[in-house]
């Protein structure tokens, strides 16, 4: 990791999610409000199972008091912070050139895959954060059990995604077998966090809002992120390692490292040294 400088593409990917994923969060709950009158306070509270105190700050965060708002506004605004959101696409997707020891592609096709993938991550947003209302519910009303098969599809969701993710990102040059280890791990480690998640937030948050505010709920949420961003790409880094494994097990050519069957042609051949 530190030999990839990955700790600071983590890092990079927190900022870049905080000032537009986090827009996007907010600007598609909003458009939905007209439709059931819920925000995106309301969605987050039921995504991270916060309650009380906590509740009430995230609510006050993201609650919308300018009901004059048109509609049309809205949806500009969610445009444009899919637009944006191309950023965070961008990241990772030098993130996983990294890892897979890629060569960087800039281009218009690279930003037609960007932008086709923001589009993709606020449907990603909108299915998460209604699970997590579900799950809410469940626990609610029929207890436990259920609501921890909600968040295993939480993470069967995840998987799925950032096994896309790689894959579209990488413009097909790595096959989908070689990326299957790095997307079961982020599932897997994505699954934990959001657990974790559950128990840990509702007390963080409300320690943090006594003492500084409603700033403090920001800093819990900042940290979340940055949580995630490097279970993303420690994910994606232990299947890439397992794959390089898996090829030497079979004993592929070494000098350098090249995996024919991984990639999607002969010409697309990568190495694996991470």
């Amino acid at each position: 990791m530190r030999e990839l400088d990955l700790d600071t593409h983590a890092l990079a990917l927190c900022e870049q999610q905080v000032l537009c994923t986090a827009l996007l969060v907010v600007a598609m709950p909003a458009v939905l409000q007209r439709v059931d009158g819920r925000g995106a306070g309301y969605f987050m509270t039921r995504f991270f199972g916060l309650y009380g105190d906590s509740a009430k700050a995230v609510t006050s965060l993201f609650h919308r008091t300018a009901p004059s708002i048109s509609t049309p506004a809205l949806v500009l605004a969610m445009v444009t912070a899919l637009v944006f959101t191309t950023s965070v696409a961008s990241v990772q997707q030098r993130a996983f050139e990294l890892i897979w020891t890629l060569p960087r592609v800039i281009g218009v096709r690279s930003y037609f895959r960007q932008l086709t993938w923001a589009v993709l991550l606020g449907l990603f947003c909108v299915v998460m954060l209604a699970l997590g209302r579900f799950a809410r519910e469940l626990a609610e009303d029929v207890g436990r059990p259920l609501m921890l098969a909600v968040m295993v599809l939480q993470g069967v969701v995840t998987f799925l995604f950032y096994w896309w993710s790689q894959r579209w990102l990488l413009g097909g040059r790595v096959t989908w077998r070689a990326l299957l280890p790095g997307a079961l791990c982020v599932g897997v480690l994505t699954t934990v966090l959001f657990r974790l998640t559950r128990v840990i937030m509702p007390g963080q948050i409300s320690w943090q809002v006594h003492a500084y505010g409603l700033i403090g709920a920001v800093f819990v949420l900042s940290v979340w992120l940055i949580i995630l961003s490097g279970v993303i790409f420690a994910g994606v880094l232990i299947g890439a390692l397992i794959t390089e494994r898996r090829a030497d097990a079979d004993q592929v050519e070494t000098s350098p490292l090249t995996v024919e069957g991984l990639t999607s042609s002969a010409d697309d051949s990568i190495s694996l040294r991470t």
